[in-house]
This record gives C-alpha cells, structure tokens and sequence, in this order.
C-alpha cells in the first residue's frame, strides 16, 4: 500500500471544492484564520522587528567603518609626529625627572615645611591687615604724610 493512499482502502479521485462559490485562494484565507486569527498581525510584528533589526545592524557596520577610518588616521598621525620626535620626548621626560628628583631632595631636608607654611600664612594674614590698615587711613589718603 502506498504511503499517500487512503487508509481506508477507496480511492478517492483528490479532494474538490463542492457547493462553494469561494475562490482557492479566499478558501485558504479562511482555513489560515482559522487556524491562527492572529497571524497577520505576527506577521506586521515580526517584519517590523526584522526591520528595526537590519537597520541597528546597518548603523552598528557604519559605526565600524568610522571607527576603523579614525584609527587608521590615528595611527599614520602617530607615525608622522610621535616617533620623529620621540628622542626629544624621551629627553624631555629625563629632564622632567631629574628635576622631579632634585626637588625632592631638597624637600628631605627640610622637615619643618608645613610648620613653615603654616606661620607664613600667619605672617601674610598679618601683613595683609596692615597694609590695608595703612592704605586706608585717613593720613595717607589725605596726602599729608611725607610733604
């Protein structure tokens, strides 16, 4: 027996459309509706998605491209202006260091620094009192001091 036959042993001639004036196409609309009603709607939401998807993957190759463009200029700047002068970098950065070492050798010896600090900002407060104290008297504004 063939695998397509009817299992009840007739032979049927196929199946065909009986007292219907509904066109194949409009008779498989109302089985596919039937079947899942929501369909068209799915369909709506998942091209919607594939659309949203295809564009985020667009944007994300454009960004890529971009990327890759300001590397590359990064890098050929970098070989143009970074390693002709890296000797004079390098040298700089000594410089830089042994002064950096220097002064911090010079701090060493001396421990009494934030004491130091502290009664200059003493002595200027002070300073700062009395020369307003003097600019702002009426002696010396009158311009009679001194003539």
């Amino acid at each position: 027996m063939n695998t397509f036959a009817n299992p009840m042993g007739q032979e049927s001639p196929g199946l065909a459309r009986s007292y219907t004036r509904s066109s194949k196409h409009e008779l498989l609309k109302q089985i596919r509706d039937a079947v899942n009603p929501n369909q068209r709607s799915h369909n709506i939401i998942l091209i919607t998605q594939t659309a949203m998807v295809t564009i985020a993957v667009v944007l994300l190759v454009i960004f890529a491209l971009l990327a890759q463009v300001e590397l590359t200029k990064l890098n050929e700047a970098s070989k143009d202006e970074i390693i002709p002068n890296l000797d004079s970098i390098i040298d700089s950065l000594d410089s830089i260091e042994k002064g950096v070492d220097e002064s911090y050798q010079m701090t060493q010896y001396m421990p009494l620094l934030y004491e130091m600090n502290t009664l200059s900002g003493y002595i200027e407060g002070n300073l700062t009192i009395t020369v307003d104290a003097m600019t702002k008297s009426p002696l010396f504004l009158s311009g009679g001091f001194g003539r």
